[in-house]
């Protein structure tokens, strides 16, 4: 363990809190809602592979990794030369790159509700979309939704600036909880334009629950909508629905597909996709031949060095070690997840006590230069190897030891 200094980092921050209202508006930023006493890196001076450096040079083990959206590891040389490549061709030409023919190609025949795609920016573009396209293809207003969608306006419920006829539309249901579906389909019967949810965030599907789900779905004339953005090209390459065997009508992919380039999808049937342009989308930027280019370079090296199954395998490892190390030191910790975005839940009994121990673990492993955020589930990316989870492992380890002496 050593003493982090993050002198430069707060500089800057002050600096640019002065002129950046995200910047102002956030507690905190890795971390937000979280703040750790002594500080925390905000400004990275580089990345490479699974670290990367801050300005005050310190180094870190990223479990964060652009928020899941880099999933080689940073700056991978493959996808940077393509990149570069690409880029002189121009970073937004007027005509189509053939990049996107070839992307394209590769999405319809690794995705398998893909049999038409369309190219956005971001995930919460490509989810707005799906949701607008379900409304007009179905001619019904209401969404029943679970997950974490972005901050369009048919989800930020919560958020002074969206309308309150906009609220009354967007339905959030119980996961794992078929019969809270059915309660939402009887309430809005015959309006039910789609379902739209992450197929799994930390906790499993169980057996039999995504199958029920699509088939209640369109026993109701909805379509069935998954969003991929977190778990496309990350548990298998053609996403949870290739992993799980539930084929929905319309799915989104963004993070995982492009090593932390801008670019996402909404892909479907044709019988929906078809319905495109009568949803008047328009994305100016989503013909960049950069982001094309890092996406097929990503999706090659995935398939050329089985990626699903190399996040599996290390973040099994490092899912034994921790719930090994947490046992060791007496503390009620159990990881949970799938093992390429795992996590970590403290049983104590009250919710105060779970989430003081979150931050004591986390600011603990920030001092071992591990780098989690207590907010959501962590990542795993290729280009880390053993050693970077065993050193995980045995940061935990320290970190859980120091947790149950003060406790003890």
């Amino acid at each position: 363990m050593r003493d982090y200094s993050f002198t430069k980092s707060r500089a800057m921050l002050t600096r640019l809190r002065k002129v950046d209202a995200m910047a102002r508006a956030r507690p905190g930023m890795f971390f937000t809602g979280y703040e750790r006493i002594g500080g925390y890196p905000v400004f990275v001076e580089r990345a490479s592979g699974p670290y990367l450096w801050d300005v005050d040079g310190n180094r870190y083990i990223d479990y964060l990794l652009g928020y899941g959206s880099v999933i080689l590891g940073h700056a991978n040389t493959v996808v940077a030369a393509e990149v570069a490549k690409a880029v002189k061709t121009g970073v937004n030409p007027t005509l189509l790159c053939p990049s996107q023919l070839a992307l394209a190609e590769k999405l319809v025949s690794v995705s398998p509700c893909a049999e038409l795609v369309t190219f956005l920016k971001t995930g919460s573009d490509a989810v707005n979309a799906a949701v607008r396209l379900a409304r007009a293809v179905t001619g019904k207003t209401q969404i029943l939704q679970w997950g974490n969608h972005g901050w369009h306006d048919w989800y930020a419920l919560r958020s002074p600036g969206v309308l309150p006829d906009t609220k009354a539309r967007t339905h959030p249901f119980a996961y794992n909880d078929l019969a809270d579906a059915e309660r939402l389909f009887t309430q809005f019967a015959g309006d039910v334009a789609a379902v739209v949810m992450m197929p799994y965030e930390i906790e499993m599907p169980e057996p039999g629950y995504l199958e029920s789900l699509r088939r209640l779905t369109h026993q109701h004339g909805a379509l069935f909508v998954f969003d991929e953005v977190r778990s496309g090209f990350r548990i298998a390459l053609g996403g949870a629905q290739e992993y799980f065997g539930v084929v929905p009508d319309l799915a989104t992919f963004s993070k995982g597909l492009s090593n932390g380039h801008a670019i996402s999808v909404l892909a479907g049937q044709e019988r929906y996709m078809q319905s495109i342009l009568d949803v008047r989308l328009t994305v100016t930027y989503y013909r960049s031949a950069d982001a094309m280019a890092a996406a097929l370079a990503t999706i090659a090296e995935l398939e050329a060095n089985d990626g699903p199954a190399r996040l599996a395998a290390l973040g099994k490892r490092l899912m034994t070690g921790m719930n090994d190390a947490a046992a060791r030191a007496g503390v009620p910790a159990t990881m949970i997840g799938f093992p390429a975005t795992p996590f970590v839940d403290f049983g104590y009994q009250s919710q105060a006590a779970r989430e003081r121990a979150m931050r004591r673990f986390c600011n603990g492993m920030l001092t071992r230069g591990v780098l989690m955020t207590p907010a959501h589930h962590w990542f795993l990316c290729t280009s880390m190897d053993e050693s970077d989870v065993d050193y995980t492992t045995q940061a935990a380890a320290d970190v859980f030891g120091e947790m149950a002496r003060s406790t003890g």
